[in-house]
């Protein structure tokens, strides 16, 4: 079973701004233990017909159309973490915080966190997936600020529903 869709095929429409042209996606082990949780936050999350008994997954949808930064990664900070690699999990880590953003009023601060991190750790699935291969201490950057700072993501609104995307 592939694990991502392809290449990330997107239209850029200037500065942070990008356009899905084809749907994305990923299948997850991650996200399984949470799959109920991401439907009900309007997460696009469907089990496959076959799947593995020793390694369960669930393939997460990213929609055609889908305007995104690509990575919120500050443009100094692009030298030495440049996205591109990082990109398609980038997205996907994107759809959860949106959608765990959205909702979070209606959970406890404690479910909140545990989302926040399954949302992480599949952000850090999805880089060790990438192909080509992505440097371990590039993952490991990009995993140790999500952990530390993504909690500011779920309290102010992102770049892409600023512009109204």
């Amino acid at each position: 079973m592939k694990t991502w869709s392809g290449k990330l095929k997107a239209t850029f429409h200037g500065p942070r701004h990008w356009e899905l042209n084809k749907e994305l996606w990923f299948f997850s082990a991650e996200a399984f233990d949470f799959l109920d949780c991401w439907r009900d936050l309007g997460v696009k999350i469907v089990k496959p017909r076959s799947m593995s008994k020793n390694e369960p997954k669930v393939k997460i949808v990213v929609s055609k159309s889908y305007h995104t930064d690509l990575a919120s990664i500050h443009r100094a900070a692009w030298s030495f973490i440049a996205p591109w690699d990082v990109a398609r999990a980038a997205v996907i880590h994107d759809v959860l915080y949106e959608a765990l953003r959205e909702n979070k009023a209606n959970f406890s601060p404690a479910c909140v966190a545990e989302m926040r991190k399954n949302a992480d750790n599949i952000m850090l699935e999805g880089m060790r997936a990438a192909e080509p291969d992505v440097r371990k201490s590039k993952i490991m950057t990009v995993y140790l600020v999500l952990r530390l700072l993504g909690g500011m993501a779920l309290k102010h609104s992102s770049f892409r529903e600023r512009q109204g995307w």
